[in-house]
């Protein structure tokens, strides 16, 4: 199944990134670098509760930003 990662900024509505590919590991750090490259300043990160996102993140921003998971039950 394909999915599109699309990041978007909460004030502008801009779309800074996106990413096409598998739901996976892979393609989510291939997405987090990509938006990690276009970013200047430390900004706040939500994402869905997919465990994947926890080392996408890890790997593409390390400790320079805010991140948190948003868990609908």
């Amino acid at each position: 199944m394909i999915f599109v990662f699309t990041a978007i900024c909460a004030d502008t509505k801009l779309v800074p990134a996106w990413h096409i590919g598998r739901r996976d590991l892979e393609n989510a750090t291939l997405f987090m670098e990509d938006l990690s490259s276009r970013l200047a300043n430390r900004v706040q990160l939500t994402t869905d509760g997919h465990k994947m996102y926890l080392e996408a993140v890890e790997s593409a921003f390390g400790s320079e930003i805010d991140f948190s998971q948003l868990i609908k039950l």
